[in-house]
C-alpha cells in the first residue's frame, strides 16, 4: 500500500477490501473506523474522510498500472511480441483491475465523492488504453496479427473497454462456487478473443 505509517497502510487495506465486497457509495469513513474498531477521529487524523482513502488507493492502483503497462510493453516487443506473450500481460493487468474492481464498478460515485477524483479515474482509463493500444501495435509490428488503420484503432478500444469491464460485467453474472482466479482467466481469455480474428495466416 501507498500509505506512509503501519496504520495508513491498514486503514487502506481495509477500505479497498470494503470498497470491492460492499461497494464505495454504500461506505461512509465511520463504517471503516468502525471495522478497524478505531474511533472515527483517529481514522480522520490519518484520512480527512472517505475521498482522501479513495485517491489514495486509485494512486497506488495507477502506479502499478503504470508499471505493469511498462514492463509489458519492455517484454512484448520484437520477436517477443506474441499472441501468448500478450495474453500473459492481459491477465496480468485484469488481476491488478480485479484487485481495484471498486473503482472499475462504481466511477461516477468516486468522483461525487470528490469531483477532484475525476483526473485520477481519467488517468486509470488512460492508462488501460495505452497498454491495449501498445500490446497491439507491438502485435501488428511483428506481424503477429494484421489489421487495417480503422480496424487497428476499433481493436484498441475493444481490448481497453474489455481491460476495464470485463470483469466487473461477468462479475455479476459469476457462479457463487467460482473463484476470483477463475473468473480473471475467463475475463483475459475474453479480452483476447477479438484479437484472435486477426491473428496472420
Amino acid at each position: 500500500m501507498s500509505g506512509s505509517s503501519p496504520t495508513k497502510d491498514k486503514i487502506l487495506t481495509k477500505s479497498r477490501e470494503l470498497f470491492n465486497s460492499e461497494g464505495f457509495g454504500a461506505l461512509a469513513a465511520v463504517d471503516i473506523a468502525n471495522h478497524l474498531s478505531m474511533s472515527p477521529g483517529h481514522l480522520y487524523y490519518h484520512f480527512k474522510g472517505k475521498a482522501e482513502i479513495a485517491a489514495a488507493l486509485l494512486a497506488a492502483h495507477i502506479g502499478e498500472l503504470e508499471a505493469i503497462k511498462g514492463a509489458a510493453l519492455e517484454k512484448c516487443a520484437g520477436d517477443d511480441a506474441t499472441i501468448e506473450t500478450a495474453w500473459t500481460w492481459v491477465h496480468i493487468l485484469v488481476e491488478e483491475a480485479w484487485d481495484a474492481r471498486f473503482a472499475y464498478r462504481e466511477p461516477l460515485s468516486v468522483v461525487r465523492a470528490d469531483a477532484r477524483l475525476a483526473n485520477q479515474i481519467r488517468h486509470m482509463f488512460a492508462v488501460q488504453h495505452d497498454a491495449a493500444f501498445g500490446l497491439l501495435h507491438a502485435l501488428r509490428a511483428s506481424k503477429a496479427i494484421v489489421a487495417t488503420d480503422e480496424a487497428f484503432d476499433g481493436l484498441v478500444n475493444q481490448v481497453a473497454l474489455g481491460l476495464a469491464f470485463q470483469l466487473v460485467r461477468m462479475e455479476f453474472d459469476a457462479p457463487v462456487t467460482e473463484t476470483p482466479r477463475a473468473l480473471i482467466a475467463r475475463a483475459a481469455a475474453l479480452i483476447m478473443l477479438p484479437i484472435t480474428g486477426f491473428i496472420a495466416p
